[in-house]
């Protein structure tokens, strides 16, 4: 009976350990070396690539190509409710221009890694096509499970 509980207790044990830094760095490196990209997908280092744990011995992964921020001087509308449109006013451009910053901020850059507390907290795009790769990797099997380009509407 003891032998069984240190059994099963044995994959929460290397989950707590690959939950180090130093574990991670080669558990990320692990996963990467044996990932095959789909066809139309980037290289990888051209991909923010974010990680997270999904508590059932997995880890979740989405490498997503980081966008820059539009120019705004390119013009900015406002689309109005009978459908016609205005310039958008000085404190509307300043409000976009700084959602947008925020929201390059937030990005992992093109070559980084970032592990996420949970896959929830992974960041992800609806549709993209390859701007996206999902990935799925089971830890105790060292396998990929999964590895696809994000759908497109």
């Amino acid at each position: 009976m003891k032998l069984q509980i240190l059994f099963i207790g044995l994959p929460m044990v290397l989950c707590a350990a690959a939950d180090r830094p130093s574990e991670r760095q080669a558990l990320t490196d692990e996963i990467e070396r044996a990932i095959t990209l789909p066809d139309g997908a980037r290289p990888l280092m051209a991909y923010g690539r974010n990680y997270a744990f999904d508590g059932q011995g997995k880890v979740v992964a989405t490498y997503l190509i980081p966008f820059s921020n539009p120019s705004l001087d390119e013009g900015c509308e406002v689309m109005l409710d009978n459908f016609e449109s205005r310039p958008c006013t000085q404190s509307e451009i300043r409000e976009l221009a700084d959602s947008e910053a925020s929201m390059v901020e937030s990005q992992t850059p093109a070559g980084e890694v970032r592990w996420h507390d949970s896959p929830k907290g992974l960041p992800f795009i609806n549709d993209g096509g390859c701007t996206q790769i999902n990935v799925e990797y089971d830890i105790a099997a060292h396998r990929v499970l999964t590895v696809e380009c994000n759908g497109e509407a």
